[in-house]
């Protein structure tokens, strides 16, 4: 019994409730001068100590269901997860603590969860109080986004008091969680990353004006800039196009789009997630001077054989997905085509287009710590333009042909040595085809021929050691090799003036021959310490960079550190290096620079991040970005090795800067309205010789996109807004005849004008519907421009450069389709 009163003695001192002591009473004893008062004291005090309180456990308000991460196989089925959570007397989770593991990629994704759940807190004789409880999670093997029942009773999690303490001192109480309100995927941010944004697969897929393709969603984040027309790539905080990273599964790939404003090189079913990073990356990825896209693919969550079918006004496309071993592994395949070349001649002529790209996909699980997969993708365009030259009987063809093909091979491991180590691994190999062909009367055919092949390993090792300190260890390579065959006039000698344009044409060309590489090794390391409310990040990594004359090796530090001033608002801030090769036609020791240097950045950031009510989320931060060793033009004249003079083409002492404001608010997906409001406010600058600096070509001081959906019911309602500043322009003050080039040479101001600006509404309207058990799918509607925006690209000029007119940007472009799914 003594030993009983002094545990709760402990508890009471732990958790002060009851009546307080007044002073005159604590006077009376010191003194014993009121004795009949102290015994009153003593005896009240002996009779709570003796009685039990009234508890009433927390009450569970705001609840999500679990799913797996998505990088993540299947578990067992009825497998659990179980917590240790601290609830404050307000309800709020204060502290979160795996007591039964299941693996750690689940437990992470369990403890993101635990953290946005919300209470009616714990009371003991009514008064409110912090507790301790234990939470078991049922943790589901798929998900299947058209099934809105709530899990059933006997899978529901389970929630159990625990007496305030963490120890099984005393008898657990259990209260059902009761229906779900929401679903939530739950992605742990990179502690490496200044700043990221992770979006799911259907965020992907349905945001209007998009058609679908998750890469065309990243338009619409915060820190990029408007492309013209669309066009598949993204300038990201000031930096040109070729800057910015496009990974998938943490290797580079060279196109994005098909020609043609067409979708994406990938199945949209196939990517699991993307996760943007405007600058500030973890050092696990190199070689960009800007911001990286990287996706993460993976196999469509299924028990059973699964197809897909979806057909729209430009293309079709299949998938299927066929599970082996009671679902250990699964094969996925899929393919698209395009059918313009079916529809173009219908409408005009000596114009060809067509494109195709198509996916298989292996998954298997070799024991239950050991996961093993192989992808091969691939992608070819082909464009074919015919022009008539000459009239009556002079009238012959002129050809224009383009050609692109890729293939890619990824294989990876990951392997889970325990609950707080993992291994993965990855490799591949790629070739490209690059066929660019001109036939035209009187003059000689001609043709380039661009082939490459890409070479890259991966190997990763995390170790979480406690709580509050984990590291990462990894090594990063890449081979760039390239052939080269195109025809090069011959000069007639540097510094002579060139012939009247009427001898050009007979100007004697050579067949050149060139094979770039670039070999990169990057061995990396970080370090990651949580402690009270701070988090911090210190990363290093080491780029060893060898092409043309150029053998280097690169030191990038970079640190990121998170400050927890409440539940709800996270101080940030980052600091770092990043370099990037020169560009393959830069190096050339014919036509380029082969002592090109690696270019360099200096990134920086500082910000806040806020979780409010209704799931909004709120991430802004000022950036700057100091740019060097960029690449430039110049005509100046050099000696090569053999003390021949040659132009230099090209050299690395180009600078620049951007800095800005980005700011995105953010309701994540889940039943009901979910989209993102982001905002930027940038100035790109490049420096000239002398200290002048100009804008940079891309240059756009605002950039406002909102993008909203609803869903209700079947239906799903979706817009979107785009607002954006003109780009940079120099006007035309007139021409100059040039009688050598038989030409008008425009004359140019100086950067002191811009493009009108850029305004365009989107939307999008889906339709689920279900036949059947087995049969389920979608219609949909996204009109892009749906109010036919007159935009402005840039201008035409008239051939004497005495009247211009507007280079109009796309017009209204409507899709309609369908997707049908087997099951």
């Amino acid at each position: 019994m003594d030993e009983h009163r002094a545990k709760r003695t402990r508890t009471a001192a732990r958790y002060p409730v009851g009546v307080p002591v007044h002073p005159f009473a604590s006077r009376a004893r010191r003194l014993g001068a009121i004795g009949l008062l102290l015994l009153l004291v003593l005896g009240v005090t002996l009779v709570r100590a003796q009685s039990q309180p009234v508890m009433k456990p927390p009450e569970l308000r705001v609840s999500y269901e679990l799913s797996l991460p998505l990088d993540s196989m299947p578990v067992p089925a009825g497998s659990t997860v179980t917590l240790l959570l601290g609830i404050d007397a307000v309800g709020n989770v204060t502290e979160v603590q795996v007591d039964e593991s299941l693996r750690p990629d689940v437990d992470a994704a369990a403890e993101e969860l635990a953290r946005a759940l919300r209470f009616a807190p714990a009371t003991r004789d009514g008064v409110a109080m912090a507790s301790t409880v234990r939470l078991r999670l049922a943790v589901p093997g798929t998900f299947n986004r058209f099934n809105t029942e709530p899990p059933s009773a006997t899978t529901a999690p389970t929630l159990q008091l625990q007496a305030e303490t963490r120890s099984n001192e005393s008898t657990e109480e259990e209260a059902p969680l009761g229906e779900y309100s929401a679903r939530a995927t739950v992605q742990r941010p990179d502690p490496g990353a200044a700043t990221q944004v992770t979006l799911q697969r259907e965020e992907l897929t349905t945001v209007p004006g998009t058609f679908g393709e998750p890469l065309r969603v990243v338009s619409t984040l915060p820190g990029v800039t408007r492309t013209p027309f669309g066009l598949g790539y993204f300038l990201v905080r000031g930096a040109s196009f070729e800057n910015t990273g496009f990974l998938v599964d943490g290797f580079p790939v060279p196109i994005l789009y098909h020609l043609g404003a067409g979708p994406a090189v990938l199945s949209s079913r196939l990517v699991q997630s993307l996760d943007f990073y405007p600058g500030g990356y973890p050092v696990s990825y190199g070689r960009f001077l800007g911001g990286v896209i990287g996706l993460r693919t993976g196999p469509p969550p299924s028990e059973s054989f699964r197809g897909e079918l979806e057909v729209d006004l430009f293309r079709a496309s299949a998938l299927a997905v066929v599970p082996f071993q009671e679902g250990r592994g699964t094969v996925t395949a899929a393919y698209r085509r395009s059918y313009f070349d079916l529809i173009l001649p219908l409408v005009t002529d000596g114009f060809d287009l067509f494109y195709q790209d198509w996916q298989v996909r292996l998954d298997y699980r070799v024991h239950e710590n050991l996961d093993a997969s192989l992808f091969w993708f691939g992608s070819e365009d082909s464009l074919e333009v015919s022009t008539s030259r000459g009239a009556g009987v002079t009238d012959a063809t002129a050809n224009t042909s383009l050609n692109y093909r890729f293939d890619r091979l990824i294989g990876s491991l990951t392997w889970r040595i325990g609950p707080a180590t993992r291994l993965k691994w990855a490799s591949t190999i790629g070739i490209d085809r690059t066929r660019v062909g001109r036939v035209a009367p009187g003059d000689s055919s001609q043709s380039t021929r661009l082939d490459g092949t890409t070479l890259g390993q991966r190997l990763e090792l995390s170790l979480r050691h406690n709580d509050t300190w984990s590291t990462s260890y990894g090594v990063d390579t890449l081979a760039l090799l390239y052939e080269v065959e195109t025809p090069l006039p011959v000069p007639e000698g540097i510094g002579r003036i060139n012939p009247p344009i009427n001898s050009f044409t007979t100007q004697n060309t050579t067949s050149l021959a060139l094979t770039p590489m670039t070999l990169t090794a990057a061995p990396y390391a970080e370090a990651v310490l949580r402690t009270g409310k701070l988090e911090a990040t210190a990363g290093l990594r080491v780029d060893v960079m060898n092409y043309a004359r150029v053998l280097v090796a690169v030191v990038d530090p970079r640190t990121v550190a998170r400050f927890k001033l409440s539940d709800a608002v996270t101080l940030k801030a980052a600091t770092g290096l990043f370099a990037q090769p020169a560009l393959p036609f830069q190096i050339d020791t014919t036509l380029g620079n082969p002592e090109m240097r690696p270019q360099r950045s200096w990134q920086s950031s500082a910000g806040v991040e806020l979780a409010l009510p209704w799931t909004l989320e709120v991430q802004s931060q000022l950036f700057y970005s100091q740019m060097s060793r960029l690449g430039r033009t110049t005509p100046q004249i050099v000696e090569d090795r053999d003390g021949q003079p040659r132009r230099q083409v090209f050299v690395d002492d180009g600078q620049g800067r951007a800095y800005g404001l980005e700011l995105l608010v953010r309701r994540k997906l889940e039943r009901g309205l979910y989209g993102w409001l982001s905002y930027t406010l940038s100035w790109s600058e490049r420096y000239l010789e002398g200290g002048e600096t100009l804008p940079f070509f891309f240059d756009q001081r605002h950039v406002l996109n909102l993008a909203l959906s609803y869903a209700w019911q079947k239906w799903r309602f979706g817009t979107r807004l785009q607002l954006a500043s003109g780009r940079p322009t120099r006007p035309v003050n007139g021409g100059a005849y040039d009688a050598d080039e038989n030409e008008y040479e425009p004359i140019r101001g100086g950067f002191s004008a811009r493009l009108p600006a850029f305004h365009q509404v989107d939307v999008r309207v889906d339709r689920d519907f279900e036949w059947s058990r087995y049969v389920r799918g979608s219609v949909y509607l996204d009109v892009l421009n749906v109010l036919n925006t007159q935009n402005t690209e840039g201008y035409l000029y008239q051939y004497d450069l005495q009247k211009r007119a507007r280079l109009p940007s796309l017009p209204i472009l409507p899709t309609l389709g369908f997707r049908l799914e087997v099951m």
